[in-house]
């Protein structure tokens, strides 16, 4: 859903024409939730805010089904003409679909094949499915990842799957200077555990040599004499605030009445003990408490102390930093994607030769059938027809006649909080604000009765 999607998404912002092809019958599961103004629409599976932003500036996407014998013909058809295939599955998929790197080979002798899943191939978790949760758990950093007192816990995102997306996209273009270098292609296999491992590579290597690690202090960086999140807003919200030179502690004794304490104490050179760390964190929450985030964190930087309102998203849309750099990309969806006017967060970098543009929305399931088909494959249209009659093209789900539920967003509140479906409020003005951030075309639009689409 992510790990082996993101990678391609970031090729296409960038300028690459990336293919997604997509088993029809039973699509991508980011297209099944978080739907515009949290209701499903009567083509649900086209409405899916996930999908939405993980597939923009994608030009084409076609519709398969690989168990069809003609479908898997289009598919290495599709191969021959591509400088890497991208695959995102569990480890036997490709192998049962004798769609094997070998296979692939015969139709493309230097291609290159990207493969990431849980625990990669071969090894003694190779066949047990996975997301980017439970690796983040078996590789060891929700080990981590506690406030004191408290066990251990896992976040809420599939953590692993986001720094997968870069190396895969690092190992892509290594692979392609490789075969620059050499004509040759390869197979990169990618697991998501041996990632996370390496993204705590330090702990396990002090383990390995017998080192006690050290007690889990929740936000407190070690050696920093304040690190944490703190109330703000009367307990409404929180901001974040951490130490980390003499300017910051001058300033931040200065600013919440800590005078005599920075006079005798350098924390880097004689660390605080628990009582004085207490004592600054108490004197942080004190000054911070009936404060309006926005202005602490103004006062707190003009002092040169690293610091930042704990946001939402509702903040980040709204937030006059991430509007200056123009940080978002404003998208017009298709009617039938329900979604109209939306902000999606814009390129993960600034490049010169091959600056990031916004080129397409996300596609629409077998959008491009047609079009992929007959220009980019040749076939005819008899050919084409052909393969829509046999069920090897097409552009509705086997769940299409599936009427989703209609939820109503207040009965989310009252959800538990570990719940990952609660929702904090419900904000029935938010659309306004949006509308006078982005322009009044912001937001959803009916959608258009039913067409028959290429």
């Amino acid at each position: 859903m992510q790990a082996g999607t993101y990678p391609a998404r970031l090729f296409a912002d960038f300028g690459a024409e990336v293919i997604r092809v997509e088993n029809y019958v039973r699509p991508d599961l980011s297209r099944n939730y978080i739907f515009p103004e949290g209701q499903p629409g009567e083509r649900y599976w086209e409405h899916g805010g996930p999908y939405h932003e993980q597939h923009r500036n994608k030009p084409y996407c076609v519709g398969v089904d690989l168990t069809n014998p003609a479908g898997r013909d289009v598919f290495l058809r599709l191969v021959r003409e591509c400088d890497v295939m991208l695959d995102s599955h569990p480890p036997d998929v490709l192998e049962k679909l004798n769609l094997s790197f070998e296979r692939l080979r015969e139709v493309k002798p230097n291609v290159i094949l990207v493969s990431t899943s849980g625990y990669g191939v071969g090894g003694p978790y190779s066949t047990t499915r996975s997301y980017g949760m439970m690796t983040e758990i078996m590789s060891g950093i929700s080990w981590l990842n506690r406030y004191p007192g408290e066990e251990p816990r896992r976040g809420n995102l599939p953590l692993t799957d986001h720094p997968a997306t870069y190396h895969i996209a690092f190992l892509m273009l290594a692979a392609l200077e490789r075969r620059e270098r050499t004509g040759e292609g390869c197979w990169v296999d990618v697991s998501q555990y041996e990632l996370g491992i390496n993204m705590v590579g330090d702990v396990h290597l002090a383990r390995a040599f017998g080192a006690e690690l050290p007690r889990l202090q929740g936000n407190a960086e070690g050696g920093a004499p304040l690190a944490g999140c703190f109330r703000c807003d009367d307990g409404e919200r929180w901001v974040a605030v951490e130490v980390c030179d003499r300017e910051a502690w001058r300033g931040l004794c200065a600013l919440v009445g800590l005078d005599r304490l920075e006079t005798v104490r350098n924390p880097w050179s004689s660390p605080l003990d628990e009582i004085e760390r207490s004592e600054v964190a108490d004197a942080v929450s004190v000054w911070l408490s009936g404060r309006h985030g926005e202005d602490a964190v103004a006062e707190l930087q003009r002092r040169h102390v690293p610091a930042a309102v704990v946001t939402d998203v509702r903040d980040l849309l709204l937030d006059r930093h991430l509007e200056e750099r123009g940080f978002f990309w404003l998208v017009d969806h298709d009617a039938q994607q329900g979604a109209g006017r939306r902000a999606w967060p814009g390129p993960s970098a600034q490049l010169s030769r091959t600056p990031a543009e916004l080129r397409a929305r996300a596609p629409m399931l077998g959008e491009h059938n047609h079009r992929v088909a007959t220009k980019l494959l040749g076939l005819t249209e008899r050919e084409y027809e052909e393969l829509v009659a046999s069920g090897a093209l097409g552009t509705l789900p086997a769940a299409a006649a599936v009427e989703m539920p209609v939820e109503d967003p207040t009965a989310r509140t009252k959800l538990p909080a570990s719940s990952q479906a609660r929702l904090a409020a419900v904000d029935q003005e938010y659309l306004d604000r949006l509308r006078a951030r982005f322009g009044s075309e912001f937001g959803p639009v009916a959608a258009e009765p039913d067409g028959a689409r290429g």
